[in-house]
């Protein structure tokens, strides 16, 4: 059985033009930054400092609050939609770039791809001049595997396998606890969603 991280609570406010952040039940565990950004490193680093152990074995449990607010739910929602929008326009990219290979592989002009995908022929040109064109099989876009994590190159990410990439990402961002349920919830969404998807009779 793999040992469970502990889970340290931090709690993030702005003072004095600068981010503070308190490590709860860890005396001397304070240190503040300029940037919102660097807080993450910042805070691993103290708690690696005053504990004694390597910045990647312990969890951290974030909270933000100003002037008595509680800010946690919206800055955390925040923050996974934006991990997930970047992972949408990687997937695009990478299906719109599969698209313009095998439409002039079957030997399509540029201007006939651009009406396909709605951009210009001039950036069509543009994306097979950059990815080498389209006789070039070994750099094929992102799999449904490696989209997963494998890093096999079987087959295209279709748009449900994105989803099931980012949620297992956002998983493997919680606590053990919390990433359980997490799990456990959207087990029993796929459970209902492949009956539902089942032909009748």
């Amino acid at each position: 059985m793999t040992e469970r991280l502990p889970t340290y609570s931090v709690v993030v406010s702005r003072e004095d033009d600068l981010w503070v952040a308190v490590v709860e039940r860890l005396p001397g565990g304070a240190t503040d930054v300029e940037r919102f950004g660097e807080l993450p490193d910042a805070v691993r680093d103290l708690i690696s400092t005053l504990v004694g152990v390597e910045p990647d074995a312990f969890w951290i449990e974030w909270r933000y609050q100003q002037g008595g607010a509680d800010l946690t739910q919206v800055i955390e929602t925040f923050r996974q939609w934006e991990r997930l929008a970047a992972q949408v326009v990687r997937y695009r990219d990478s299906s719109r770039l599969a698209a313009v290979r095998g439409l002039r592989a079957a030997g399509l002009s540029y201007r006939e791809i651009a009406d396909v995908i709605v951009v210009s022929h001039q950036r069509i040109g543009q994306l097979l001049d950059k990815s080498g064109g389209a006789d070039v099989a070994e750099k094929s876009p992102v799999s449904v595997d490696e989209a997963a994590g494998d890093g096999d190159r079987s087959g295209v990410a279709t748009p449900f396998d994105m989803l099931v990439a980012a949620l297992l990402d956002s998983a493997r961002r919680l606590p053990a606890a919390s990433r359980s349920g997490l799990l456990a919830t959207a087990a029993s969404l796929l459970r209902e969603a492949s009956v539902d998807l089942r032909p009748a009779g």
